[in-house]
């Protein structure tokens, strides 16, 4: 996969910054319009682990809360007014499925399990609170981040470069299967962090910091098989005060 590293904006309206034609000059001479594909990462709406602040990983059960399921059923709304969806892909957890279920029913589609969507597994930190894995083990969430980590191995953890690597063959599969047409990848805030990183040289400070937001959308598009990113935590307004 060829990467293009671009500098990140949030841009706020959906529609004028991912819907607007590129111009291609043909062989003719011309310039025509011409519309870029688009993987739409989605992560899931707010989940009951979230509120407690609890590390879900991928087997724990936690559902949407009711904020969570607004949250999705405003996006979507917003998505189907202005992006025409040819395919949906989740994650197999239940979090993202209700998430993917909530989504399909607004956008008229069904979607399908694809586990490089997965969580992250978070091994026997599974359960704990994100306040007392810091005060027991430091900055080992940051650390997950970084290329390799003996405490976070010893835990049963997946490595970040795992995250990246199944993520990467994702983007790869998807220039082949959906090359002149627009995705929706419902998921998590790692694998949609592991896209990112693909094509931005990031510190492992800064992927930490860079929360992605529930039921937000990070919008790549492809051109003669280049990723670039167009939008990070695309939301509805109402939210950007309070989030």
């Amino acid at each position: 996969m060829k990467r293009a590293y671009v500098d990140v904006t949030e841009f706020r309206n959906l529609k004028e910054n991912c819907n607007v034609p590129e111009k291609k000059t043909s062989k003719d001479g011309k310039i025509h319009a011409q519309m870029l594909p688009l993987v739409i990462f989605m992560r899931h709406g707010q989940a009951e682990s979230n509120v407690n602040r609890i590390l879900a990983g991928r087997h724990m059960e936690s559902h949407l809360t009711e904020q969570g399921r607004q949250q999705v059923v405003d996006s979507a709304k917003q998505l189907v007014k202005t992006i025409a969806i040819e395919k949906v892909y989740a994650s197999p957890v239940v979090r993202t499925v209700e998430t993917a279920q909530i989504v399909c029913q607004i956008l008229g589609t069904d979607y399908v399990i694809d586990e490089r969507l997965y969580e992250t597994e978070m091994g026997r930190l599974v359960g704990m609170n994100y306040e007392d894995i810091t005060t027991k083990y430091g900055d080992v969430l940051t650390r997950f981040y970084s290329d390799y980590d003996p405490i976070l191995e010893s835990f049963g953890v997946e490595s970040f470069a795992s995250v990246k690597h199944r993520i990467t063959n994702l983007l790869d599969d998807l220039l082949q299967k959906h090359e002149d047409s627009n995705v929706l990848m419902v998921t998590h805030l790692d694998p949609i962090k592991a896209a990112l990183a693909t094509l931005l040289d990031l510190s492992q400070e800064t992927l930490h910091r860079w929360n992605i937001r529930n039921a937000s959308f990070t919008i790549l598009k492809h051109e003669s098989k280049i990723y670039s990113i167009s939008g990070v935590n695309i939301m509805m307004m109402y939210r950007y005060p309070i989030e």
